[in-house]
């Protein structure tokens, strides 16, 4: 609270602190509260950080998507969701949630788009490309072998 500063165009300290209180899920009565007391700013600040940021990462993440010199990995994790207070209504309710985390991120070392090249003709080669007539059945013919 003492590094907060009178400038309010340049006052991070209410702006890194509403973004922490929303990450926490504080509850809107409390944003509004220190909101008033010049410790945060207002709740329509806050959403409008949140969608300036979220919009600027997709834009970034674009930009990295087509210089295709971008690697993704996926993940699946199951997130057991239990309420804090049983609820009559919901005690034999489904809590497990299973979901699927991505990741992006840009190849370094200076690798090039005509680095990677190859991967376009390993994909036209590639048995589940169907514009390849690639086969999904899985079956293996004796041509297989050879």
């Amino acid at each position: 609270m003492i590094m907060q500063s009178t400038n309010q165009k340049a006052n991070h300290f209410p702006s890194i602190f509403g973004m922490f209180l929303h990450s926490c899920r504080t509850p809107q009565r409390v944003v509004n509260a220190l909101s008033r007391m010049g410790l945060s700013v207002a709740q329509r600040t806050i959403h409008s950080a949140i969608n300036s940021l979220s919009s600027n990462a997709s834009l970034t993440l674009k930009k990295l998507g087509e210089t295709r010199c971008v690697a993704l990995a996926y993940d699946n994790f199951d997130v057991d969701l239990k309420t804090s207070v049983p609820v009559v209504e919901k005690s034999g309710g489904d809590s497990l949630k299973h979901l699927t985390s991505g990741l992006a991120f840009p190849l370094q070392h200076g690798v090039t788009k005509e680095d990677l090249c190859f991967s376009d003709y390993l994909w036209q080669k590639f048995k589940s490309n169907l514009d390849s007539g690639g086969n999904l059945t899985g079956k293996k013919t004796y041509n297989d072998l050879v």
